[in-house]
């Protein structure tokens, strides 16, 4: 029961985290820019920026050590119809929008982009068939892997661009968010090999969807008008929160240790009687 109350502190704060973080995304971009759309000398702007965002993940880490530490493996994960909407959500949004980067007119791809769009097509095709599989494996290890491997060169190819804009402060949430995704995208490959690290997963799935939420407004309001990033940084986003919230549900967060009290990595081998009273408690 302590682990499960864990679990939903540690979920009201990322809520909490995300909506304060948009919501001062919104105020530094309506009120820190001068006309010609530089930040004044002396401006608090970035300072308080980062400290917000360190002090976001600092206050998730730390409630995430409250939480399971078991290695986890795919009976973590469910496939309950709400979930799977969410994940199947989550997958489509990533594949729709990499398509519109390629269909985009307004600007013409080079090589490195559309291979990165392609990738980002297939990586939302893999995430999708990981979803509807009834029966998970080793080989959806290869499945996630491959959605990781994208994450990756996506994030080298956009430092291109990023590494031309002088400010800080406008890449950072987006920087952040295209991180944690990463991570988190690594991370769920280990639990089809039963070598999931749950804080981890819950940390980092939680933060890229703080982070996400907090690169909105620069789209809403206007400052990037790219609906293709927007939606593919979207799609990872909501399958990394989806699987951070599964990882928090009460017959995940209850789970013991194998008998004598060693942390097992085959989930087969937890009693009948042990899983029964995770269910219970759920």
């Amino acid at each position: 029961m302590k682990q499960s109350k864990a679990g939903r502190t540690l979920g009201c704060f990322a809520l909490c985290a995300a909506l304060l973080l948009a919501a001062l995304r919104v105020l530094i971009l309506k009120t820190a820019f001068d006309e010609t759309g530089l930040l004044p000398q002396g401006s608090p702007a970035l300072p308080i920026t980062v400290l917000a965002c360190a002090l976001c993940f600092a206050g998730l880490a730390l409630l995430s050590l409250r939480l399971n530490r078991l290695p986890g493996g795919e009976y973590c994960f469910t496939g309950r119809p709400l979930w799977l909407f969410w994940k199947l959500t989550g997958g489509i949004l990533l594949f729709f929008g990499a398509l519109l980067t390629l269909l985009d007119g307004r600007t013409a791809p080079d090589l490195a982009q559309r291979l990165s769009a392609w990738g980002g097509m297939l990586a939302g095709l893999l995430l999708v068939v990981v979803a509807l599989l009834p029966k998970r494996g080793v080989g959806c290890f290869w499945l996630r892997f491959l959605a990781a491997l994208y994450t990756g060169a996506a994030l080298v190819i956009r430092f291109r661009v990023w590494s031309h804009d002088p400010m800080v402060i406008h890449i950072l949430p987006t920087l952040l968010a295209w991180t944690c995704c990463m991570v988190e995208m690594m991370l769920l490959s280990g639990f089809s090999l039963n070598a999931g690290h749950r804080r981890s997963a819950v940390l980092f799935g939680l933060a890229a969807g703080s982070f996400t939420c907090m690169t909105a407004p620069d789209y809403l309001l206007g400052l990037r008008t790219e609906l293709p990033e927007l939606l593919t940084l979207l799609g990872l986003a909501l399958c990394g929160v989806t699987a951070a919230c599964e990882l928090l549900r009460n017959r995940v967060q209850s789970e013991t240790a194998d008998k004598g009290g060693e942390t097992t990595d085959d989930p087969q081998q937890t009693t009948d009687n042990e899983r029964q009273t995770a269910e219970q408690t759920e």
